[in-house]
């Protein structure tokens, strides 16, 4: 047992339990309890009482001061704050617009809004979250009751038209449009959605078809459109461009988007697009990589301070454009290479001779005309990952991918507060970049830091419950002035 100095042991009372923790005393409450499986007492901590000094001796702490004042002066309320105050602070733009598009439920959407994205809650939680955030003092009348929850929800989904003059507030000029789709599972036998269909990780499943509409000057999603699980017909894309209002969006596709069918179907509507080929396509004409000589190459432009050597062909018309990056071309080889090594029941140095002239090379395929050069192109292309990242957000940080819903216009409904969740995460990530913390905090961390802010209330009077040092320097870092 440690061994403390007098002065902090004076102290020491009966229930208490003095401990040294990072060069400081501090004193704890606790109690024992009998453990019937070990059969002996174990030591319980209730809680810290305050710290101990040499020079100021036992200074209490501020929690257990206020749980003081509550055994004198009555019950008290405590209420999550820091998310509450982001939004009605630094999202306030979102409360005005919610309530200029839907002046009879923008009470009821900024609450949902608030418990999917300070804690991704499920349906049957958010009534219960809500009354626990000080969002409720400032909201009165959410229309957040166990029975009205759903039968709003359902009423929102209804009003796709607000929803789609909601989207229009976010357009800007001269933008980059990316446009991509996924899959949402449900069970549900009640609704026209959900369909049996291959999903994205190629298995067969009850799905709903997610479109989505990017800007990458914005940063943040633009539309989204429901579809049933099994339309994959590419004319689809062309409705909801339509719908949106979007008149010069580019399809970036992935690797395994490519088939003739494909082409002609985004061809015979008009859609500009940029696919890439898999490297083992027979559309790409490798030569003038094979032959070493770069004087077969169109030129050559800096990406991310990389050269990238690029050469055109055509294909049935369309744009072919072949791109070699020598530092991926090293890389590569030698992962392929240290493959042989390692598992040389798969990889052998046959197939990689093979293969050589590959290494390091993308392919695109484009109906883009040819005032849009081969590095604007690749550029483009390389902003896919930008939705990508997107999509990942809206599965697995918010778990979105899911629904339980039974109702149709429910669903849509439940959607539409997906979609605000998703822009109030992006408008985090840009005031992360801005700040340069992107490379020390991520959206996530920021949301459970603020969701650890409370608000204290004692005899109807409302207090800020104390920051930590390192909490206090975070949010004045990110000009959130909490208190």
């Amino acid at each position: 047992m440690a061994k403390h100095p007098q002065w902090a042991l004076r102290h020491k009372r009966k229930g208490t339990e003095i401990r040294f923790i990072n060069g400081s005393y501090y004193l704890y409450k606790i109690t024992s309890k009998w453990d019937p499986e070990k059969k002996r007492s174990k030591k319980i901590t209730l809680g810290l009482l305050g710290k101990i000094t040499e020079k100021d001796g036992f200074i209490e702490s501020e929690k257990h001061k206020l749980k003081q004042q509550q055994k004198i002066q009555g019950n008290i309320t405590v209420k999550e704050y820091g998310i509450s105050f982001l939004i009605t602070n630094k999202l306030i733009n979102y409360v005005d617009l919610l309530k200029k598009h839907f002046p009879d439920k923008w009470k009821f959407i900024l609450a949902l809004s608030y418990c999917r994205f300070a804690y991704q809650s499920p349906l049957k939680n958010c009534p219960y979250l809500f009354q626990k955030s000080y969002l409720s003092e400032d909201i009165k009348n959410a229309g957040l009751s166990s029975s009205m929850v759903s039968k709003k929800l359902k009423e929102l989904g209804l009003e796709r038209k607000q929803i789609l003059n909601f989207f229009k507030e976010f357009k800007v000029e001269n933008d980059s449009i990316l446009f991509d789709g996924t899959d949402m599972f449900s069970q549900s036998k009640k609704m026209s959605y959900p369909h049996k269909s291959k999903t994205k990780k190629g298995t067969f499943d009850d799905i709903v078809n997610v479109m989505f509409v990017f800007s990458t000057k914005l940063m943040s999603p633009l539309y989204y459109r429901l579809l049933p699980g099994n339309i994959k017909d590419i004319s689809s894309f062309k409705l909801c461009l339509n719908e949106a209002e979007v008149n010069d969006a580019t399809v970036i596709a992935d690797k395994g988007f490519y088939s003739k069918k494909n082409i002609e179907q985004l061809d015979n509507e008009n859609i500009k697009y940029i696919i890439p080929l898999k490297r083992n396509s027979s559309l790409i004409d490798y030569k003038p990589v094979m032959t070493g000589d770069l004087k077969k190459f169109n030129g050559y432009f800096l990406y991310e301070k990389k050269i990238i050597w690029y050469y055109e062909t055509e294909v049935s018309g369309k744009r072919l454009i072949i791109y070699k990056n020598d530092e991926l071309k090293t890389q590569e080889t030698k992962d392929y290479l240290t493959r042989c090594e390692t598992l040389p029941e798969m990889y052998n140095e046959k197939d990689f001779f093979k293969k050589q002239y590959q290494f390091g090379t993308i392919s695109l395929l484009s109906n883009i005309d040819k005032n849009i050069n081969a590095q604007e192109i690749y550029e483009r292309y390389k902003t896919r990952h930008q939705i990508e990242n997107m999509i990942d957000v809206f599965k697995n940080i918010f778990e979105a991918d899911k629904s339980y819903m039974q109702n149709d216009d429910a669903i849509e409904g439940w959607m539409f507060i997906n979609f605000i969740v998703m822009h109030w995460y992006y408008q985090i990530i840009r005031m992360l970049q801005v700040l340069k913390l992107n490379n020390k905090y991520s959206p996530k961390d920021i949301i459970l830091f603020l969701s650890n802010v409370k608000k204290v209330k004692i005899n109807n009077k409302w207090f800020d419950s104390e920051l930590t040092k390192n909490e206090k320097e975070l949010f004045d870092k990110l000009k959130i002035h909490i208190v």
